[in-house]
């Protein structure tokens, strides 16, 4: 993974009304190992049972445990599970369990609270976690520390699927009762739950017992702001230690004023142009390629977007599990553009250019951008831009049917996700080819990792022939973060703080 070093300017640069905001007194003492992190809206649930919203994520995985964890390098790495193995083709899975992990009450962690937990969701069928689970047959419990799953279908990245799911205490679940247990949850991870005042503050603690050491810091304090520029006002006056992916036009602001940074990092999101090729004139593959070369990719990552991109050839990015180095992106070249638009069907009339117009960073602008990209090989092009509310379920329901534009970033980091969702017959894209199904199928069960990065490979070389999906770039997030912290983004997007400093 690439990280992209952190990057300052003058305070000179600074509008005074911001560096005024900057003047802020410093932290009380008893506040000096302590971390307050901004996040856009408040938790709906503590319970992990039953949300697998991004903005709960943040809270479950540094409360609780699952088995495995997912490294900010895109590695899997051991946590309630010391390891694991499978058979031939991926259908049984074994995992031992540490022994040494302790509940925040103090008893501990045993094989049969994994078990309740994973068999608790598989009868919940109005629980969104279930879905990660559709594979699971059985569970079996091999011994005091093994068990093992029993799965329908092969599934190669198995272990990062099931860092999605948090472990839960069977005892004290079943004793609070889920409503209280939502209330004030009781983990095994590195902090835990104090407070939650709803729509100001989630309060989580150091667990000293913690089986991985206790953390460094003594608090973290998690509080939902919902705009962009009160986000940033606060991270200037003091207020907030960490602000998450702060939109292109607010980075030099928070650069140029003292006592505060901008960390950035390559995210996991490829975003792209996708098109229903079943339907004419997009189910022409030379009026893809057109578009394909009509985009400047450098245009839009390094003026547009000020660096926050980086021009991308497929549909995962460099940290998830199933790039191929080998693939870059398509060249920007306007004149072969057009000569393959020429060879086309395309005959001058409109297409429908739709995108979602408050979900990503500058997503408006990029889209309006791209547009006048394709207007200038003779494209006539209208866009039409609408709420994330209202496109994303468009999306799942396959009713994007002209070109849009998307973006995929797989919660595993791995592209079994985006495969499975866009590539696969059936799935929410718009192209089918049994080549493709086949090679999804067979990296699914390949257990070899090398093997299995060969079969997904070549389903990004079918891509780049036949291009249902052309992918763009992978964002670049950037984060506010005061001097006083020591702590790196991840390229998913997970706010963790087991490794966080801070300066005294």
């Amino acid at each position: 993974m690439k990280r992209i070093p952190s990057r300052r300017r003058p305070a000179a640069l600074m509008a005074a009304a911001l560096v005024a905001l900057a003047l802020a007194a410093p932290l009380p003492a008893e506040a000096q190992r302590q971390i307050v992190v901004a996040q856009s809206s408040d938790a709906l649930n503590l319970d992990p049972s039953i949300d697998t919203s991004p903005i709960s994520l943040n809270l479950f995985q540094n409360i609780f445990d699952g088995l495995t964890e997912i490294a900010a390098d895109g590695s899997v790495q051991p946590k309630l599970a010391t390891s694991w193995e499978s058979n031939a083709d991926s259908t049984e899975w074994s995992f031992t369990i540490r022994t040494d992990a302790l509940w925040h009450d103090g008893t501990p962690v045993t094989i049969d609270d994994v078990i309740w937990t994973y068999e608790k969701i598989l009868a919940d069928e109005g629980s969104p976690v279930r879905a990660y689970l559709t594979r699971v047959e059985s569970i079996e419990r091999v011994s005091d520390d093994t068990l093992r799953f029993h799965l329908s279908r092969p599934f190669a990245p198995w272990p990062r699927q099931l860092t999605l799911v948090s472990i839960m205490p069977e005892a004290t679940y079943t004793e609070m009762g889920a409503e209280a247990f939502n209330q004030a949850p009781v983990g095994s991870g590195p902090f835990r739950f104090v407070s939650w005042v709803r729509d100001d503050a989630i309060t989580l603690e150091a667990n000293p017992d913690y089986w991985g050491g206790a953390p460094q810091i003594d608090r973290v304090i998690f509080r939902p702001v919902p705009a962009e520029a009160t986000r940033a006002a606060a991270l200037l006056s003091g207020e907030l230690d960490i602000v998450p992916l702060l939109p292109p036009a607010l980075v030099p602001r928070i650069e140029a004023a003292a006592g505060v940074g901008v960390q950035t990092v390559e995210s996991n999101r490829v975003l792209y142009i996708g098109f229903d090729t079943n339907l004419p004139p997009y189910d022409d593959a030379n009026l893809r390629r057109a578009i394909d070369h009509a985009i400047n990719r450098e245009a839009i990552t390094e003026r547009l977007l000020r660096g926050l991109g980086v021009p991308m050839g497929q549909m995962v990015a460099e940290v998830t599990f199933g790039f191929d180095p080998a693939i870059g992106p398509t060249a920007f070249d306007p004149d072969r553009a057009r000569e393959l638009l020429a060879e086309s069907s395309y005959d001058g009339e409109e297409l429908t250019f739709l995108y979602p117009n408050n979900r990503y960073a500058f997503g408006t602008e990029v889209a309006q951008a791209m547009a006048g990209m394709m207007e200038d090989i003779g494209l006539n092009v209208r866009l039409e831009g609408m709420e994330y509310s209202a496109y994303f379920p468009l999306w799942l329901r396959n009713q994007l049917n002209s070109i849009h534009m998307f973006a995929f970033g797989p919660s595993i980091m791995d592209a079994a996700l985006p495969l499975g969702s866009l590539f696969a017959s059936n799935s929410r894209g718009y192209w089918s080819d049994p080549r493709v199904d086949e090679l999804i199928d067979a990296q699914l069960a390949e257990a070899d990792p090398a093997a299995r990065q060969a079969l997904i490979s070549q389903i990004w070389q079918l891509n780049s022939e036949y291009l249902p999906y052309v992918p763009i770039y992978t964002e670049v997030q950037a984060y506010g973060v005061r001097d006083r912290v020591n702590w790196s983004p991840r390229p998913d997007e997970r706010l963790l703080f087991r490794d966080a400093t801070v300066n005294d």
